[in-house]
């Protein structure tokens, strides 16, 4: 298995306040890495962070889809996995060259992964998986889940996650975010843990991060990682 921890990957854009597909981030070598790590392309799979949102998640599929072929990458299948097909998973996933991990509500998505118990079908798998924001939350062991909003404040932040990485990532990370409930949130977890925060167009791959990255620890941040460069991180 292939992991990337990713914040934004691209593929999409707005044009007159429409979405359209693009080509994926080239920025930090993502989609050359991204291709490199692929041993066949015989089954794309879009795995859901909201199950019930069957039109938003066909939607996603399509633009996924068109981003892919733009970035010159083509599958003999295309699939979302969601509530409507959870009960197949296994043949949903068998196969799969490439699976994405959605964005979008990260506690959502938890529970979804969690119902399907997903963790034991991915670690069958020799496949590269991207997780896309809330994606790469959830494939840490222990997931950190900071609050963004005053009603985030109920759900709990620290959550069981897929096991597929040891690190936590805060992605869309801003060292300038004046979002004060997140930005407490995550210096007081760093005493419990490390956390890296990825802004967009930077992530992680196997123990090596690339492009700007921070080292948020013990109540302190730290640019470790600037784009263009690549770090190995702790083990």
């Amino acid at each position: 298995m292939v992991l990337f921890l990713t914040s934004n990957i691209g593929g999409i854009k707005k044009e007159n306040e429409i979405k359209i597909p693009v080509e994926f981030y080239s920025k930090n070598d993502f989609l050359l890495n991204m291709k490199k790590s692929l041993k066949s392309n015989k089954k794309f799979v879009l795995i859901a962070s909201n199950p019930f949102n069957f039109e938003q998640n066909d939607k996603f599929l399509e633009m996924d889809i068109e981003a892919l072929k733009l970035s010159g990458l083509y599958f003999d299948k295309y699939l979302i996995l969601d509530n409507r097909n959870k009960s197949n998973i296994s043949e949903v996933l068998n196969d799969s060259s490439l699976i994405f991990l959605c964005g979008g509500n990260t506690y959502i998505q938890n529970q979804f992964f969690n119902e399907i118990n997903l963790k034991k079908y991915l670690k069958k798998l020799d496949v590269t998986i991207v997780g896309i924001s809330a994606g790469s939350i959830n494939s840490a062991n222990i997931v950190f889940n900071s609050p963004e909003e005053d009603e985030d404040l109920s759900n709990p932040c620290i959550l069981e996650g897929l096991s597929l990485t040891k690190f936590n990532v805060e992605p869309h990370f801003n060292i300038n975010n004046d979002n004060v409930i997140q930005m407490k949130s995550i210096l007081d977890e760093s005493y419990n843990r490390v956390i890296y925060g990825l802004p967009d167009g930077s992530y992680i791959k196997d123990n090596r991060v690339y492009g700007n990255c921070y080292k948020i620890y013990q109540g302190s941040i730290e640019k470790i990682c600037s784009d263009n460069e690549s770090f190995l991180l702790e083990s």
